[in-house]
């Protein structure tokens, strides 16, 4: 990987590596809390929760927990 710096590039190629450092970040966040939400969803299923329950009260479409109920049981 190149060793860049900021103060080393003209100020708009900074200006975008900035934001797309910034765009990498909210993604990995994002994705981080979906991967948090989807292990909690699998263990409340694990744990015998109705589909129904489980959609409520984590403000997800029902279609969502039924599509990772799915998952699990193909694996």
């Amino acid at each position: 990987m190149l060793n860049l710096y900021k103060e080393d590039l003209p100020p708009t190629l900074a200006g975008v590596l900035e934001l797309e450092r910034q765009e990498g970040f909210k993604q990995g966040i994002e994705q981080g809390i979906e991967q948090g939400i989807k292990q909690i969803i699998i263990g409340l299923i694990g744990k015998g929760a109705e589909d129904e329950w489980i959609a409520e009260v984590a403000k997800l479409p029902l279609a969502k927990v039924q599509e990772i109920r799915k998952e699990l049981k193909s694996c």
